[in-house]
């Protein structure tokens, strides 16, 4: 009998195998559509698309290849100019396959997050022009701090299941590749953009490029200022950001400079509302008016490209990241505590890419240096602080992917050879000496895509990675530990690493009007570091191992041009999710075979579009979120209900103005995006009632 393991790695393959022959004959030779021929590229356009594939071989390393043989959705330039403004991007990310988010503040920007496949966004690979987002400290981007970001972008590809082993932390629950606005295609000119809305929301935002130059330089700059009163009381948000790149293409090299900053300060909203409450109150905050913070954060890389020729090319980017700032907390008596924050982040990343004949390589190599110091003093005069520790960590990371294409097949395989190091020095007089550990991880991917005919492609793979416990797993949620409480965190090997095997097998169907890709997915977990429905009292999500848990479904994504005039999106996922074994420590009871929180079984999204002419269009879309848990104990009580929500958008130019009405929540439900159990009972963030957004953006 075969392995548990050969089952579960060879179970894509074989479907693809087995599914090849019969394909061949059950779909037929009318599916492929003819392409027109081609006319033949003039000198411009080899130059042009010679700087461009430069400027993206950074990309290629940490993206799944298109077409790919793996689960992803990519959101085009145009597709993001048509309905993002004012928001943060996970909300804007919502309607993607497998995706739920939700905002602290229940409105369109503050502190956001996204979850995929029911995994929270620690455990997304995030990139920006193949930089590691992620925090290496507590694996998360606060997207907050970078308003206005996709703004920015030529692309935004979400791959779900094990991605790319490629740069930093491994994907884990998917990736989230976010690729530049193209400095060497872009063309000359810019915009500026005016948002207004419900909750007092405004922003401007204004852009422009130079376009590429006789001589191969080209820039290109952003600056956004937002704000926002929130939809829960005092829970606004204010921000304002900047971005800026610059390159130069050669003939065989390029260099290219990119950068943002960010300030952004937050009225809190980090704790859920008792559902007794928001039946009164549905913008209720039970933080105080006082309570709020103040962040800045700065990214800058710098990226050299040489092609040594046509099929072999190399890349070297460095990159420094920088946060810094400061919260205030009130724990309901005496004066408020103000927890401070500050990280440096420096950076190195080397790809090599070789393309020839039917193979390509990608080899690469990833080492980072990371301090973060964590401080706490109170209110009104922070002269003293109560403590003031760091936590230090380093990465070593290298990588090979190999691709090999004969005939109607394409095969690849890549492996990740990870190491990080944590260590943290206690504050002055904390009575204990610094500590810390170590992991090492190899992270494999095998993947095989078959093309029926032109137009049906089936695809399979199985994927290994492991992923290290953040800091604040490894304490408990605590922000400093000292002689009376490292008993309690000691040995840091208490927490395990989480593995992951990770099965994916699917179609792609396409035709001249409509794509369609159908994929089943398994994900077996060992040791994952499941939230356990709380948070502490800084707003960390207090989280432990379980032994063994999996997410088993299908995704089906698809787009239907229906006519010249009307089109159609839309993706579904049904899936299964559970915990073998679930330790509730403080009620000292053991639950089996129960699901985990925020983890919907079905979510669904579809979208109409109407193009009434080149000046006018309408669309309307559809959300369906199941219900969730809010603890893992399997109480059908306890979960949080299900919605559908409607919104509709309007774009029209009038002279040299596009404008853009949105209508979010046309039905004004109510709604909850995330929550926890509290007290027996459940608590609830809540999502805003019927809102507005009108965009003006002016070119020129």
């Amino acid at each position: 009998m075969p392995s548990f393991l050969q089952t579960r790695v060879l179970a894509p393959v074989l479907f693809t195998l087995a599914a090849a022959s019969c394909a061949r004959a059950a779909f037929g030779a009318g599916l492929g559509a003819q392409q027109p021929t081609a006319k033949p590229p003039t000198a411009s356009d080899s130059a042009t698309a010679r700087r461009d594939t430069l400027e993206a071989v950074a990309i290629r390393a940490v993206r799944a290849a298109s077409p790919a043989p793996a689960a992803q959705h990519t959101l085009s330039r145009a597709e993001i100019r048509l309905r993002y403004a004012g928001q943060d991007a996970p909300l804007f990310l919502a309607t993607a396959p497998s995706v739920t988010a939700y905002s602290e503040s229940g409105s369109f920007s503050g502190y956001s997050y996204i979850r995929l496949r029911g995994i929270d966004q620690t455990r997304l690979n995030i990139t920006l022009d193949g930089v590691p987002l992620n925090d290496p400290e507590d694996q998360v981007l606060y997207f907050s701090n970078v308003a206005g970001l996709l703004q920015s972008v030529q692309s935004v590809q979400i791959s779900r299941g094990v991605g790319a082993s490629s740069f930093g932390t491994a994907s884990y629950a998917g990736s989230l590749n976010v690729q530049s606005l193209s400095l060497a295609t872009a063309p000359r000119g810019g915009d500026v953009q005016l948002v207004g809305g419900s909750y007092n929301t405004q922003g401007i935002t204004a852009q422009y490029a130079t376009g590429i130059t006789p001589g191969g330089f080209a820039a290109y700059g952003r600056v956004t200022a937002q704000r926002t009163d929130g939809y829960r009381h005092h829970s606004g948000n204010e921000a304002k950001s900047t971005y800026l790149s610059a390159g130069w293409f050669g003939d065989r090299d390029a260099l290219k400079f990119s950068g943002f900053a960010g300030l952004s300060g937050t009225h809190m909203a980090y704790y859920a509302s008792p559902e007794s409450v928001l039946r009164s109150d549905p913008q209720d905050n039970p933080l105080s008016t006082a309570e709020g913070d103040l962040f800045h954060q700065e990214m800058a890389s710098l990226q050299w490209t040489h092609a040594f020729t046509d099929g072999i090319r190399t890349t070297l980017t460095t990159y420094r990241n920088s946060a810094a700032g400061a919260y205030d907390v009130n724990f309901g008596s005496g004066p408020y505590a103000n927890y401070a924050l500050a990280h440096v982040w420096l950076g190195a990343i080397g790809t090599l890419q070789v393309a020839r004949d039917a193979w390509t390589l990608d080899a690469g190599f990833h080492v980072s240096d990371y301090h973060r110091e964590h401080a706490l003093a109170m209110r009104p005069t922070l002269t003293s602080r109560l403590y003031d520790n760091a936590g230090y960590k380093q990465e070593q990371s290298a990588f090979g992917k190999v691709g090999y294409t004969t005939g109607d097949w394409r095969f690849a395989a890549d492996v990740q050879l990870r190491r990080a190091a944590f260590q943290y020095h206690p504050s002055v007089g904390a009575g204990i000496s610094p500590f810390g550990t170590d992991w090492t991880f190899l992270n494999p991917k095998l993947s095989v895509a078959y093309t029926v005919r032109p137009g049906v492609e089936l695809f399979g793979s199985w994927g290994r990675t492991g992923r290290e416990p953040a800091r604040a797993d490894l304490f408990a949620g605590a922000d400093d530990i000292d002689v009376t409480t490292v008993g309690s965190v000691l040995p840091l090997t208490r927490v395990q690493p989480e593995d992951l095997d990770d099965f994916e097998g699917g179609i792609r169907w396409r035709t001249a009007r409509a794509t369609l890709t159908a994929n089943l997915f398994d994900m077996e977990f060992r040791n994952e570091v499941l939230a356990i429905g709380t948070i502490s009292l800084t707003g960390n999500p207090l989280r432990k191992n379980v032994d063994r848990s999996y997410r088993r479904g299908v995704e089906l994504d698809g787009a239907w041009q229906l006519s010249d005039q009307w089109s159609t999106t839309a993706n579904l996922t049904v899936m299964t999710a559970r915990i073998a074994s679930y330790r509730d420590d403080a009620a000292a009871k053991t639950y089996v075979n129960v699901a985990p929180i925020a983890t919907p079984p079905v979510l669904f999204n579809h979208r109409l579009q109407y193009r009434a002419s080149s000046s006018m269009s309408w669309d309307v879309g559809t959300r369906f979120q199941d219900r969730g848990q809010l603890a893992n104990d399997g109480n059908a009580a306890m979960v949080t209900p299900a919605f559908w929500m409607f919104d509709t958008g309007v774009s029209w130019r009038v002279g040299a103005v596009d404008w853009r009405g949105d209508i979010q929540n046309l039905g004004d439900i109510r709604a909850y995006g995330s929550g926890y159990e509290e007290n027996g009972g459940r608590s609830f963030f809540p999502l805003a009632g019927r809102s507005f957004l009108v965009t003006a953006r002016i070119a020129f």
